[in-house]
């Protein structure tokens, strides 16, 4: 155990010293809050002002600033699950590139300790980073509006978002194993992000996107993690400004995709779609960490 807390410490040293893998896997990020702060906030907040069933929707503008950007920043933190998880992977191309790693396998430090110590970097990495990144929007928000996350919710959150971070990663490292360049991983996670954003609703609506749109992000265990996060959100956020009924739903289907979407168009419950997201993860981690075994190995004989 204590090789593999020397080993994640060395990784994650590295992986904070690249100032240039820190920049790229914040990328995404950094896209989806430039584009609602210039142009989906504004259009956001105009299309909450409207009629349900011949009532009219009267929302104050700091409730609506405070639902607008708290769902965004629940979709920008799934994003930067998956793309802190490729950034602190990088390590594992480099180690091959730069022969570290057969460094690694002159000492008394077992493969599997190894292969352990990568994963923990990337988990460490995406889940602490995505915590702090998470809490300090909600603290802006807060501060810009007047509304803050209750307690109960910001906890319920925190585990929204290990779960993320553990599914993300274990994806996440499957397609590092597989690309093996730094370069090209590097390339991978600056447009997955974006790739990402429109198919698992969080830049535009899937309702605005189409069906066939829906239908593929219901495929991906991220469109799910998002709706979960944005629903733990957004219920706090509802009950707080006393937005109930079918406005609600209407909100949540037409505006912020945090409406279940079940699997390929059939329904299914979102607790049923995160748990099957779970264990896609972990069979993805298990072929990873067995290719990775292999390439370790090979190393050795080399």
């Amino acid at each position: 155990m204590s090789a593999v807390t020397t080993l994640t410490k060395r990784n994650l040293r590295l992986f904070l010293r690249e100032k240039r893998a820190v920049f790229l896997s914040f990328l995404s990020a950094l896209i989806v809050i430039a584009l609602y702060f210039l142009f989906l906030a504004k259009v956001y907040k105009n299309g909450m002002n409207g009629t349900v069933d011949g009532d009219a929707i009267s929302i104050a503008d700091g409730a609506k600033s405070f639902i607008v950007y708290l769902q965004m920043m629940a979709g920008v933190t799934i994003l930067n699950s998956m793309s802190l998880a490729v950034g602190a992977f990088s390590v594992i191309s480099k180690d091959f590139e730069n022969k570290h790693i057969d460094c690694l396998l002159l000492t008394p430090v077992r493969i599997h300790e190894t292969i352990v110590s990568y994963f923990a970097t990337g988990f460490i990495a995406s889940f602490a980073i995505n915590v702090f990144a998470w809490g300090l929007s909600i603290a802006v928000i807060g501060i810009g509006t007047g509304y803050w996350l209750s307690a109960g919710s910001f906890a319920y959150s925190l585990f929204v978002l290990f779960v993320s971070s553990l599914v993300s990663c274990s994806f996440m490292l499957l397609v590092t194993v597989l690309i093996k360049s730094s370069s090209a991983l590097g390339v991978v996670n600056g447009v997955s992000g974006t790739f990402f954003g429109f198919l698992c609703g969080i830049y535009i609506p899937f309702d605005s996107l189409g069906e066939a749109t829906k239908a593929v992000g219901s495929v991906l265990p991220f469109s799910h993690l998002t709706i979960w996060l944005k629903r733990v959100a957004l219920d706090d956020a509802f009950g707080q400004v006393g937005i109930s009924g079918e406005v609600k739903n209407i909100l949540y289907r037409n505006y912020f995709s945090a409406e279940n979407i079940g699997f390929l168009s059939h329904p299914a419950p979102l607790r049923l779609m995160v748990f099957l997201s779970v264990m896609l993860g972990l069979l993805c981690l298990a072929v990873s960490c067995i290719l990775l075994n292999r390439r370790i190995k090979g190393q050795r004989n080399k």
